[in-house]
């Protein structure tokens, strides 16, 4: 199994499903950022940040499975995000930073 520690960036227009779903349960239990964007960039990577485009954010630990392939972050009974691996179109980390993980 691949160990996805900082820095990486993984994309569906690059990388297996199976490198994002191994890479989202050596997350589990950790802090992240899942993202929902309508925005994609045209490389796969990150959201595009160039206009003001509708995207909301939500940061705690994630929680779920991998073998599932069923994740959530729960801040509070209002704020949350549930998702499935395929689900996720881009997501990585800097070192010392929050991973990012963007949804559609």
């Amino acid at each position: 199994m691949k160990d996805f520690t900082a820095p990486f960036l993984l994309n569906t227009a690059r990388d297996s499903q199976e490198s994002i779903t191994t890479a989202l349960g050596q997350l589990i239990g950790q802090t992240v950022c899942v993202s929902y964007t309508t925005v994609k960039s045209d490389d796969g990577g990150f959201g595009a940040r160039d206009h003001f485009e509708p995207q909301i954010s939500v940061e705690a630990e994630l929680e779920g499975s991998a073998e599932a392939g069923r994740f959530r972050v729960l801040l509070n009974d209002s704020t949350y995000s549930y998702f499935y691996d395929d689900s996720v179109w881009s997501m990585g980390q800097d070192c010392g930073k929050t991973a990012k993980i963007f949804i559609s």
